[in-house]
């Protein structure tokens, strides 16, 4: 299926610009906005504020062994992690697919990030200077535009210290060297902006 970029994708109060890409989607039935995707990040994450609201039990989370590094150069150990479904799309074009997940506890100003290991496997393509991403879908390409007004609020918003961090990778340690859906709709505070929407569950198999 081929996946193609022209102006008619181009939906932007300036360009050229260098803002993130921010975007919302919808993980385990909830609609979460102030996503980050984050092509340089090999983790994925949820923080543990926006977990908490997700109504998720930490009960649930299993150990994750990988610390992780890029915070400001600092180094985070993870509450655990847990495997989620995560959708784009609508009822009549929608791709689910279950996503591993570190839950972080930190303030951060997103609430999850997307890295590499989610752009893979939904083989999402990032056309960052249009603020825009495409996959394949049952039904044709599903498009998920970025939002480039709250990415520059977000970004004023945060302290200094903070700016142009997010580069995440899992830190393993190097080894010794040898010898020779619901109905109902809840949304929480604006600046956190999860709401409770139906659960898309149909997954994509793209015939490879």
């Amino acid at each position: 299926m081929p996946i193609l970029f022209s102006e008619e994708d181009v939906n932007l109060l300036s360009f050229p610009h260098t803002d993130a890409l921010v975007i919302e989607a919808n993980i385990q039935g909830w609609t979460i906005g102030k996503i980050l995707v984050d092509t340089g990040s090999s983790a994925d994450i949820i923080f543990s504020s926006t977990f908490d609201r997700m109504n998720i039990d930490r009960n649930l989370l299993q150990p994750a062994d990988i610390p992780l590094i890029g915070f400001g150069g600092k180094r985070v150990n993870a509450l655990g992690k847990i495997t989620l479904p995560v959708s784009f799309g609508d009822l009549s074009n929608p791709r689910t697919e279950s996503i591993t997940f570190d839950v972080v506890e930190m303030n951060y100003p997103y609430n999850a990030i997307f890295g590499r290991c989610l752009i893979n496997k939904f083989e999402a393509i990032v056309h960052q200077l249009y603020l825009c991403m495409k996959m394949p879908a049952i039904k044709g390409v599903i498009t998920v535009q970025g939002n480039q007004q709250l990415a520059r609020d977000i970004e004023r918003g945060v302290a200094p210290g903070q700016r142009n961090v997010h580069l995440v990778e899992a830190h393993k340690k190097t080894p010794p060297l040898k010898e020779p859906k619901r109905d109902k709709e809840e949304t929480f505070q604006q600046e956190c902006k999860v709401k409770k929407k139906y659960h898309l569950t149909s997954s994509c198999q793209t015939g490879k």
